[in-house]
């Protein structure tokens, strides 16, 4: 595997990282007791600060703790297939990546803009920024000569 391609799967392994980060910081906002730094995350998307929200409700707290889980597994997913067939050179898993990380962004950053919190963007587009480049690069790399070739019918 040439410098490059090293270079961006170590760039996706600390992107899978902060997701899994952030996915644990918003799964322990289920409890009043560990809430604060999601809630200030919260106070900043609902700029100024202001301490606004100043907590969460119950059914708040449980959707944190969904959304968490389901953001650090994510994280972990993309994880695995970064260390496992990208650090083989086989790279053929970046577009179900990209088109997942597509459906995220449209799906929470329209749903950030009708709940009136649009502010969320900017997050949303950092996630993206921290994927989207490697990601392409590593879609521009020959296949590991080792893996398989797809079929032209089944390449993206």
């Amino acid at each position: 595997m040439n410098t490059d391609a090293q270079r961006w799967i170590t760039w996706l392994k600390v992107a899978c990282l902060v997701t899994i980060g952030f996915g644990v910081v918003a799964a322990a906002a289920s409890t009043e007791t560990l809430q604060g730094p999601w809630l200030f995350l919260f106070d900043l998307l609902h700029w100024p600060l202001d301490h606004n929200p100043a907590g969460f409700s119950g059914d708040t707290h449980f959707m944190n703790g969904v959304a968490g889980g389901l953001m650090a597994g994510w994280g972990l997913l993309m994880y695995y297939i970064v260390a496992g067939p990208f650090a083989r050179g086989d790279y053929e898993l970046t577009m179900p990546i990209i088109v997942s990380m597509a459906l995220w962004f449209l799906l929470d950053s329209s749903g950030s803009i009708s709940s009136g919190v649009p502010t969320n963007l900017v997050l949303n587009v950092g996630f993206v920024g921290l994927f989207l480049p490697p990601l392409l690069a590593l879609r521009r790399q020959p296949q590991s000569s080792s893996q398989p070739r797809r079929p032209a019918s089944l390449q993206g």
